[in-house]
This record gives C-alpha cells, structure tokens and sequence, in this order.
C-alpha cells in the first residue's frame, strides 16, 4: 500500500472519529512511525509500505483514534525548541506555555543571575526551556508528583531537552512553595486550574492527563490562591499561566498578597493568560 493511500485513509479514520486536525494529525502519526520528517512524506508518497511498517502503523493509529493524546502515542512533546519526553505521568505541555516562558525570559534578561524556581513542573519544560535561553541562572523545578518529577529528570538528561552544560537544574518533591526558605529572583508556575465543569467537559485528550495535574477547585483557584502569598514571601516577580475567565481574579489576588506592579497578558489567540505579578 502506498504512503499517501495510507495518510489519506487514515485521515479519514480520524475524522471519523472525531479527532481534531485529522490530516495533520495523521501527517505527525505516519511521519513518526516511519521516522521521517513530516514535510518528507510528502517526497515520499508514491512508497509501499511493507507488512512490518503498516502493522506498527495500525497500532498507533487506534490508539490515536480512541483520543489517546498524540504526545502519549508518540511518547515526546515539542516546547519551545525543545522535544520532551512525554507520558501520563504528567501534563502535556500545551502551546500556552511557551507565552509564559517568554515572558520569563524578558524578566530574567533585566536581572542579575540568580534561583528561579518553577512550581508544579510536571515534565520540566518551563525550566529546561529557560534554561536553553538564559543559562546563567540556577532553576529549581517542584512538584508533589514524584512520577512527573523522574520524567523531569529524565528530560533533563535526554539531548533533546538537556540544559547547557554548566547549567544548574534540580527537582524536588513539595507541595508549591511549603518548606522553602531560599530566595529566588522569579518564580514561575502553571499549576492545575480546570473546575470540574470543565474537566468534564473537555476534549476526551485532556483526560488522558493526571487529574491532580488539572484539578483547580470550584473555581480552578484553590491552589493559586495559597501560592501567590508564598511566592510574595520569597521572589520580587512572579508569572502564572491561568484560563481566560480567571485572569482579572487572580491579578486581583497578586494585588491583595502585595504586588503592586500587575500585568495580564494574552496568548496566541489574544485571551488573557499570564499573570505577571512584580513587587519593583
């Protein structure tokens, strides 16, 4: 059977079962069964492909029809230039992210080289991410999951996504910011903020990630609101991912904890997404 008969029924096979982008998603499934950049498919439709490859080729591809999450069949994740390993252990790292890395990174390019500590790291993509970008600092990645924090490490050392050599990034085991007594110059943090409402009604992918990874409360706050008085107590500047609807609440929160310098910015489809809280 040749590739491009193979894409094509594929992509229907997808929208028949509802995935969303069906053709690139079978385009990213078909390039990485076969090991191919996804652009060079299309220098290789008129290919058979043997018995072996259409078989391993089944397999992912009913996986990928059940909702299964891309970045779970394919066991990586692309962040920021960077390719992550990628399993249910913790959340995906989404596109939104990325805006809250470069913010990070402007902030730090005004600072002297110091901590910066990351809270509900999940896979590490916000601190292996700076730390492509500004390896002078020291990053420090927390999280109460102690399978998010080996994949982390794993990540940390794949190529892939290894920090520069010289580079300072360790993980530890906590709940946000309790026990910590080290200052930091910015603290980072995309902690779980889905109500129930909406984890319910989310797309069949976004459950296949750990519910602890997406669970905010009543209001997708609850955990927002004990870190942004910890993060006051130990870093002038702080930057947290939130759903658009939360943002005017929890800006308001960085006010009450003591902030006085509060900015909301938007993401790539121009919601507010990043709370960036400053005290000078």
């Amino acid at each position: 059977m040749k590739l491009l008969s193979v894409l094509e029924a594929t992509t229907g096979h997808f929208t028949k079962h509802g995935v969303p982008s069906p053709r690139l998603q079978a385009e990213l499934l078909l390039a990485h069964a076969l090991s191919l950049p996804r652009l060079g498919l299309y220098l290789q439709f008129e290919r058979e492909l043997n018995a072996t490859e259409l078989e391993s080729l089944r397999h992912l591809v009913r996986r990928r029809a059940a909702r299964e999450p891309l970045q779970h069949v394919t066991g990586s994740s692309a962040f920021c230039g960077l390719t992550l390993k990628c399993t249910p252990a913790a959340l995906i790292p989404r596109p939104e992210t990325e805006i809250l890395v470069e913010h990070a990174a402007r902030i730090m390019g005004e600072l002297q080289p110091g901590l910066v500590i990351d809270v509900g790291t999940g896979t590490g993509a916000i601190p292996l991410a700076l730390a492509r970008k500004q390896p002078a600092f020291r990053y420090f990645g927390v999280d109460l999951s102690g399978e998010a924090l080996a994949l982390a490490a794993e990540n940390t050392s794949a190529s892939s996504s290894a920090p520069p050599a010289g580079t300072s990034v360790t993980w530890k085991k906590g709940d946000l910011l309790e026990g910590i007594t080290e200052t930091a110059v910015l603290i980072t943090a995309n902690l779980p903020y889905l109500t129930s409402a909406e984890i319910e009604s989310a797309e069949p992918e976004v459950r296949h990630d750990p519910l602890m990874a997406l669970a905010g409360g009543a209001e997708g706050l609850d955990l927002i609101r004990r870190l942004i008085p910890q993060a006051f107590r130990l870093a002038p500047a702080l930057l947290l991912e939130c759903g658009p609807e939360q943002a005017p609440k929890v800006a308001a929160l960085a006010r009450e904890a003591g902030f006085p310098q509060v900015a909301v910015h938007p993401d790539l489809t121009s919601r507010p997404r990043v709370v960036e809280a400053r005290r000078s």
